[in-house]
């Protein structure tokens, strides 16, 4: 019985890995992954799924801010308005997830994995933009910035919390590309930003799944296992690669999560 159990949970820690490498390369939380990874290996449906990625991501990206914030690339101002609108949002974006069935959820969840790769083949940073917490430019014209994306991160992190809730992944994939586009930050900064406010968003979401019973806590803790491993290498690999290659092996990966949730689905 202990046996059989092991053997169906070592798999989760490999997974448990890339999602890591995920986290700290990306800065993502990694459900891409976590949640066809479920369903396939644990025969998980869609909604536990869920809720399990959701409980591995919570310790595996607070993780990876703690990374990206030694070397001065998380801006906390940001991350705590994306993050608290996402703590706000997340809750209600995990009730509609229950309320839908899961083949819809399936669906859905290869729709935005498809956005994402176009997003991550085309993003890139700005001249212009925000620099790390370590290398602020003097003068009032990056606060008068930083005032009139506050806004617009408010917006984000909403977005990210209604994300993080439906589709029971952190939401950094939709928070990268559009602190890039939108807020002027380089795409390392975005990174750091965005693990610190997952934090937050996955919270709310995975409260959500815990109060209807859909996390499965030991296929969480061994996925975390293996995540607590690679969240460094990840966050190494991320500070010497450049962007352009960042962008384009992050798009790669998301096709072919892509192919594996259609197939799901059908």
């Amino acid at each position: 019985m202990v046996m059989d159990l092991v053997a169906r949970l070592l798999p989760l820690v490999g997974v448990g890995l890339g999602v890591g490498l995920l986290a700290g390369t990306f800065g993502i939380g990694g459900g891409v992954l976590a949640v066809p990874a479920l369903g396939v290996l644990m025969g998980l449906d869609q909604h536990v799924a869920q809720g399990t990625s959701l409980a591995t991501i919570v310790p595996t990206t607070a993780l990876g801010a703690y990374r990206y914030a030694r070397r001065g690339y998380v801006r906390w101002d940001a991350a705590l308005r994306l993050g608290a609108a996402a703590l706000c949002f997340g809750f209600l974006g995990a009730h509609v997830s229950l309320a839908l069935p899961s083949r819809a959820l399936d669906i859905i969840f290869a729709a935005f994995v498809v956005f994402l790769a176009v997003r991550a083949a085309r993003g890139g940073a700005p001249p212009h933009a925000v620099p790390p917490t370590g290398a602020r430019r003097s003068g009032t014209g990056e606060a008068g910035v930083q005032r009139r994306h506050g806004p617009l991160q408010i917006g984000i992190g909403a977005l990210v919390g209604l994300v993080a809730g439906l589709l029971g992944i952190g939401g950094g994939s939709v928070a990268n590309p559009l602190l890039v586009l939108l807020c002027d930050f380089p795409q390392q900064v975005a990174q750091g930003t965005t693990l610190g406010a997952i934090v937050l968003s996955s919270l709310s979401g995975l409260f959500g799944y815990v109060t209807a019973g859909k996390v499965d806590w030991i296929a969480a803790v061994a996925l975390f296992t293996g995540a607590m491993a690679t969240v460094p290498v990840g966050a190494a690999v991320a500070h010497r690669l450049p962007e352009p290659t960042l962008r384009r092996v992050f798009a790669v990966f998301l096709i072919a999560i892509t192919a594996v949730e259609v197939a799901r689905a059908l």
